[in-house]
């Protein structure tokens, strides 16, 4: 594409998982200070409400399964198609719940890795090589948890797979840093999201507050987490690759 515009404004940026939480609140920046997003999840009437609440025009979003490599090939195919380029893709997407250990089936634990992990492949090697990403480089936001490098009961597959991604984007930096794609992580402690809230509300009042206690500044919002990944994917984060920036509140810092 000759004469490629600088300017984040002139392309798009991919969200997964934008039908709420993390990904809604970071489309409505990125939409508010002009950007276009791209939402992408597995529910349509959630990605649809998320499209209505944005600011000015040109978003647009796509019901896909991540987890399935011909549907996510075909989205970026689509998009080549009708030239969309991105200059940021952030991979917010992901199941979350706790089974202690003997009480999770392979089955379950490989349902897991794949709504986090499989997925991530798939959105990297997709967009990569289909070319989504234009000359003059990209961002890409790899979404994980403190629960990756704090630990706790209960948590073998979702630390599994959110460690994962720690690693994923890692390797990733190293491999695009020729073609100008950054990739880095993020790892967030316990965020007030409705996936959040669905945990939080099996507990007691008492397990409830011991856990806020364990974040020193308190829960965190989805805006939190949203302005992290905005900031990761400006020009002010150019020289910043395969690192891990950690937003928890101060969880894991104890």
């Amino acid at each position: 594409m000759p004469n490629e515009p600088e300017s984040l404004q002139e392309f798009y940026t991919l969200i997964t998982g934008a039908g709420s939480g993390i990904g809604r609140a970071l489309a409505l920046r990125i939409a508010a200070a002009g950007g276009k997003v791209i939402l992408v999840g597995r529910h349509e009437d959630a990605l649809r409400e998320t499209a209505d609440s944005l600011p000015g025009s040109g978003h647009q979003f796509h019901e896909t399964e991540l987890t399935d490599g011909p549907a996510v090939a075909a989205l970026f195919a689509k998009l080549r198609a009708n030239g969309h380029q991105l200059r940021g893709l952030v991979h917010c997407a992901g199941i979350h719940w706790l089974r202690p250990i003997q009480v999770t089936t392979a089955e379950l634990y490989q349902t897991m890795l794949d709504s986090h992990l499989k997925s991530a492949f798939h959105l990297l090697k997709e967009a990569v090589g289909q070319r989504a990403f234009p000359k003059v480089g990209a961002s890409i936001v790899l979404m994980s948890s403190a629960a990756a490098i704090q630990g706790g009961a209960g948590a073998f597959a979702y630390a599994s797979a959110k460690g994962g991604l720690i690693s994923a984007a890692r390797v990733a930096a190293m491999e695009y840093a020729n073609r100008k794609v950054r990739v880095n992580c993020i790892v967030a402690g316990v965020v007030d999201t409705p996936q959040s809230r669905a945990f939080l509300e099996k507990m007691t009042a008492g397990q409830r507050e011991a856990i806020c206690q364990d974040h020193p500044l308190g829960f965190g919002t989805p805006e939190d987490v949203a302005a992290a990944a905005e900031f990761l994917l400006s020009d002010g984060a150019r020289w910043i690759t395969g690192s891990v920036l950690v937003v928890d509140g101060g969880l894991t810092a104890h």
